[in-house]
Protein backbone atom coordinates (compact mmCIF):
# COMPACT_ATOMS: atom_id res chain seq x y z
CA UNK A 1 0.00 0.00 0.00
CA UNK A 2 1.41 3.34 -1.06
CA UNK A 3 0.52 6.81 0.07
CA UNK A 4 -0.58 9.45 -2.38
CA UNK A 5 -1.06 13.17 -1.98
CA UNK A 6 -4.52 14.55 -2.60
CA UNK A 7 -4.28 17.26 -5.28
CA UNK A 8 -7.35 18.94 -3.76
CA UNK A 9 -6.40 19.35 -0.10
CA UNK A 10 -2.71 18.22 -0.10
CA UNK A 11 -3.24 15.52 2.54
CA UNK A 12 -1.68 12.08 2.24
CA UNK A 13 -3.88 9.01 2.15
CA UNK A 14 -3.73 5.39 0.91
CA UNK A 15 -3.87 4.75 -2.80
CA UNK A 16 -6.28 1.93 -2.03
CA UNK A 17 -8.93 4.41 -0.85
CA UNK A 18 -11.59 5.34 -3.41
CA UNK A 19 -11.46 8.99 -2.31
CA UNK A 20 -9.55 11.32 -0.04
CA UNK A 21 -10.89 10.84 3.48
CA UNK A 22 -10.24 14.49 4.21
CA UNK A 23 -12.00 16.28 1.34
CA UNK A 24 -13.71 13.47 -0.56
CA UNK A 25 -11.85 14.00 -3.80
CA UNK A 26 -12.06 10.68 -5.77
CA UNK A 27 -8.92 8.62 -6.49
CA UNK A 28 -8.14 7.90 -10.17
CA UNK A 29 -7.43 4.38 -11.50
CA UNK A 30 -3.70 5.09 -11.56
CA UNK A 31 -3.81 6.00 -7.90
CA UNK A 32 -3.91 9.75 -8.28
CA UNK A 33 -6.66 11.83 -6.84
CA UNK A 34 -9.00 13.41 -9.47
CA UNK A 35 -10.57 16.85 -9.13
CA UNK A 36 -14.34 16.27 -9.45
CA UNK A 37 -16.49 19.15 -10.55
CA UNK A 38 -20.30 18.82 -10.39
CA UNK A 39 -22.13 19.12 -13.70
CA UNK A 40 -23.39 22.55 -14.40
CA UNK A 41 -27.11 22.89 -15.08
CA UNK A 42 -28.01 25.45 -17.70
CA UNK A 43 -31.52 26.97 -17.65
CA UNK A 44 -32.85 27.12 -21.17
CA UNK A 45 -34.48 30.39 -22.12
CA UNK A 46 -38.17 30.14 -22.97
CA UNK A 47 -38.65 31.55 -26.42
CA UNK A 48 -42.08 32.81 -27.55
CA UNK A 49 -42.58 32.52 -31.27
CA UNK A 50 -44.43 35.12 -33.36
CA UNK A 51 -47.63 33.06 -33.52
CA UNK A 52 -47.87 32.88 -29.72
CA UNK A 53 -47.22 36.61 -29.41
CA UNK A 54 -49.98 37.31 -31.93
CA UNK A 55 -52.40 35.11 -29.97
CA UNK A 56 -51.58 36.91 -26.72
CA UNK A 57 -52.16 40.31 -28.35
CA UNK A 58 -55.49 39.17 -29.83
CA UNK A 59 -56.66 37.84 -26.45
CA UNK A 60 -55.63 41.08 -24.76
CA UNK A 61 -57.51 43.12 -27.37
CA UNK A 62 -60.62 40.94 -26.97
CA UNK A 63 -60.53 41.36 -23.18
CA UNK A 64 -60.16 45.13 -23.57
CA UNK A 65 -63.13 45.19 -25.98
CA UNK A 66 -65.27 43.14 -23.56
CA UNK A 67 -64.41 45.42 -20.65
CA UNK A 68 -65.18 48.48 -22.76
CA UNK A 69 -68.45 46.91 -23.93
CA UNK A 70 -69.56 46.22 -20.35
CA UNK A 71 -68.68 49.78 -19.42
CA UNK A 72 -70.67 51.12 -22.36
CA UNK A 73 -73.66 48.91 -21.51
CA UNK A 74 -73.67 50.06 -17.89
CA UNK A 75 -73.42 53.67 -19.01
CA UNK A 76 -76.30 53.25 -21.46
CA UNK A 77 -78.38 51.56 -18.76
CA UNK A 78 -77.72 54.44 -16.38
CA UNK A 79 -78.60 56.99 -19.06
CA UNK A 80 -81.76 55.06 -19.94
CA UNK A 81 -82.82 54.91 -16.30
CA UNK A 82 -82.16 58.63 -15.94
CA UNK A 83 -84.17 59.39 -19.07
CA UNK A 84 -87.05 57.18 -17.94
CA UNK A 85 -87.08 58.89 -14.55
CA UNK A 86 -87.24 62.31 -16.21
CA UNK A 87 -90.03 61.14 -18.52
CA UNK A 88 -91.93 59.69 -15.56
CA UNK A 89 -91.72 63.02 -13.73
CA UNK A 90 -92.79 64.90 -16.85
CA UNK A 91 -95.74 62.54 -17.42
CA UNK A 92 -96.74 62.80 -13.78
CA UNK A 93 -96.77 66.59 -13.95
CA UNK A 94 -98.84 66.47 -17.15
CA UNK A 95 -101.37 64.12 -15.54
CA UNK A 96 -101.48 66.31 -12.44
CA UNK A 97 -102.23 69.36 -14.57
CA UNK A 98 -104.81 67.50 -16.63
CA UNK A 99 -106.61 66.19 -13.55
CA UNK A 100 -106.71 69.69 -12.09
CA UNK A 101 -108.19 71.12 -15.30
CA UNK A 102 -110.70 68.26 -15.60
CA UNK A 103 -111.88 68.91 -12.04
CA UNK A 104 -112.36 72.58 -12.82
CA UNK A 105 -114.58 71.76 -15.81
CA UNK A 106 -116.58 69.19 -13.88
CA UNK A 107 -116.93 71.46 -10.85
CA UNK A 108 -118.21 74.28 -13.06
CA UNK A 109 -121.01 72.08 -14.43
CA UNK A 110 -121.72 70.68 -10.97
CA UNK A 111 -121.94 74.18 -9.53
CA UNK A 112 -124.54 75.19 -12.12
CA UNK A 113 -126.56 71.97 -11.71
CA UNK A 114 -126.40 72.06 -7.90
CA UNK A 115 -127.47 75.69 -7.85
CA UNK A 116 -130.55 74.83 -9.91
CA UNK A 117 -131.33 71.84 -7.69
CA UNK A 118 -131.12 74.08 -4.64
CA UNK A 119 -133.42 76.68 -6.17
CA UNK A 120 -136.01 74.11 -7.30
CA UNK A 121 -135.89 72.48 -3.88
CA UNK A 122 -136.12 75.76 -1.98
CA UNK A 123 -138.77 77.38 -4.19
CA UNK A 124 -141.02 74.32 -4.10
CA UNK A 125 -140.96 74.34 -0.29
CA UNK A 126 -141.45 78.07 0.14
CA UNK A 127 -143.55 78.48 -3.01
CA UNK A 128 -141.36 81.13 -4.54
CA UNK A 129 -141.85 81.87 -8.20
CA UNK A 130 -138.84 82.02 -10.50
CA UNK A 131 -138.63 81.80 -14.28
CA UNK A 132 -135.85 79.22 -14.04
CA UNK A 133 -137.69 76.93 -11.63
CA UNK A 134 -141.41 77.43 -12.37
CA UNK A 135 -141.57 74.66 -14.98
CA UNK A 136 -140.43 72.22 -12.28
CA UNK A 137 -142.16 73.69 -9.22
CA UNK A 138 -145.34 74.86 -11.03
CA UNK A 139 -145.65 72.60 -14.08
CA UNK A 140 -149.43 73.05 -14.27
CA UNK A 141 -149.55 76.65 -13.12
CA UNK A 142 -149.59 75.89 -9.44
CA UNK A 143 -147.00 74.66 -6.96
CA UNK A 144 -146.58 70.94 -6.49
CA UNK A 145 -147.47 69.47 -3.10
CA UNK A 146 -144.03 67.87 -2.46
CA UNK A 147 -140.55 69.17 -3.21
CA UNK A 148 -139.60 65.62 -4.29
CA UNK A 149 -142.05 65.97 -7.14
CA UNK A 150 -140.39 69.21 -8.20
CA UNK A 151 -136.95 67.56 -8.06
CA UNK A 152 -138.24 64.59 -10.04
CA UNK A 153 -139.51 67.00 -12.69
CA UNK A 154 -136.06 68.54 -12.83
CA UNK A 155 -134.24 65.20 -13.15
CA UNK A 156 -136.58 64.15 -15.96
CA UNK A 157 -135.77 67.25 -17.98
CA UNK A 158 -133.76 66.24 -21.08
CA UNK A 159 -131.35 69.17 -20.94
CA UNK A 160 -130.71 68.55 -17.24
CA UNK A 161 -130.20 64.83 -17.88
CA UNK A 162 -127.55 65.74 -20.45
CA UNK A 163 -125.78 67.98 -17.95
CA UNK A 164 -125.84 65.31 -15.23
CA UNK A 165 -124.49 62.70 -17.67
CA UNK A 166 -121.68 65.07 -18.55
CA UNK A 167 -120.81 65.49 -14.87
CA UNK A 168 -120.78 61.70 -14.37
CA UNK A 169 -118.52 61.27 -17.39
CA UNK A 170 -116.22 63.89 -15.95
CA UNK A 171 -116.19 62.06 -12.61
CA UNK A 172 -115.09 58.84 -14.34
CA UNK A 173 -112.36 60.72 -16.20
CA UNK A 174 -111.04 62.39 -13.06
CA UNK A 175 -111.14 59.09 -11.14
CA UNK A 176 -108.96 57.43 -13.79
CA UNK A 177 -106.52 60.35 -13.71
CA UNK A 178 -106.30 60.20 -9.92
CA UNK A 179 -105.38 56.50 -10.12
CA UNK A 180 -102.40 57.42 -12.28
CA UNK A 181 -101.25 59.86 -9.59
CA UNK A 182 -101.29 57.36 -6.72
CA UNK A 183 -97.51 56.71 -6.67
CA UNK A 184 -95.90 60.14 -7.09
CA UNK A 185 -92.15 60.74 -7.51
CA UNK A 186 -90.54 62.17 -4.37
CA UNK A 187 -90.65 65.65 -5.88
CA UNK A 188 -94.45 65.52 -6.21
CA UNK A 189 -95.56 63.87 -2.96
CA UNK A 190 -96.77 67.20 -1.59
CA UNK A 191 -98.48 67.96 -4.90
CA UNK A 192 -100.32 64.64 -4.69
CA UNK A 193 -101.47 65.45 -1.17
CA UNK A 194 -102.72 68.81 -2.41
CA UNK A 195 -104.66 67.40 -5.37
CA UNK A 196 -106.25 64.79 -3.08
CA UNK A 197 -107.71 67.69 -1.07
CA UNK A 198 -108.99 69.22 -4.31
CA UNK A 199 -110.46 65.88 -5.38
CA UNK A 200 -112.37 65.57 -2.11
CA UNK A 201 -114.00 68.98 -2.54
CA UNK A 202 -114.64 68.27 -6.23
CA UNK A 203 -116.36 64.99 -5.32
CA UNK A 204 -118.58 66.71 -2.75
CA UNK A 205 -119.61 69.29 -5.32
CA UNK A 206 -120.34 66.70 -8.02
CA UNK A 207 -122.33 64.56 -5.60
CA UNK A 208 -124.51 67.57 -4.81
CA UNK A 209 -125.44 67.56 -8.50
CA UNK A 210 -125.80 63.85 -9.29
CA UNK A 211 -127.08 62.61 -5.93
CA UNK A 212 -128.65 65.33 -3.76
CA UNK A 213 -129.41 64.04 -0.25
CA UNK A 214 -130.43 65.27 3.19
CA UNK A 215 -132.71 68.24 3.75
CA UNK A 216 -132.59 71.67 2.20
CA UNK A 217 -130.51 73.02 5.09
CA UNK A 218 -127.84 70.28 5.05
CA UNK A 219 -127.76 70.27 1.25
CA UNK A 220 -127.22 74.02 1.16
CA UNK A 221 -124.45 73.78 3.75
CA UNK A 222 -122.63 70.98 1.88
CA UNK A 223 -122.96 72.77 -1.44
CA UNK A 224 -121.78 76.15 -0.11
CA UNK A 225 -118.80 74.62 1.68
CA UNK A 226 -117.65 72.64 -1.36
CA UNK A 227 -118.29 75.47 -3.79
CA UNK A 228 -116.55 78.02 -1.57
CA UNK A 229 -113.49 75.83 -0.97
CA UNK A 230 -112.94 74.58 -4.49
CA UNK A 231 -110.91 77.48 -5.87
CA UNK A 232 -108.71 77.59 -2.77
CA UNK A 233 -107.63 73.98 -3.31
CA UNK A 234 -107.48 74.49 -7.07
CA UNK A 235 -104.99 77.32 -6.64
CA UNK A 236 -102.98 75.28 -4.12
CA UNK A 237 -102.39 72.56 -6.71
CA UNK A 238 -101.41 75.21 -9.23
CA UNK A 239 -98.44 76.10 -7.03
CA UNK A 240 -96.77 72.81 -8.05
CA UNK A 241 -97.57 73.17 -11.74
CA UNK A 242 -97.05 76.79 -12.72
Amino acid sequence: MALIICPECGKEYSDKAAACPNCGCPTSLDGESTNFEPQKVEIAKVSVNKSAKKTIIIVAVIIAIIVAAFGAINYLKAEKAKKEAEEAKSNYLSTLSLARTSMLLGASDAETASGLIHDVWYNSIYEKRDSKTDKYTRPNGYFVDDFNTALSNLFRDSSFITKIDSIKTNQDLVASQMKKLVNPPDEYKEAYSSIKDLYEVYSDLCNCAVNPTGNITSYTSTFNEADGSFMKYYDAVGFYIE
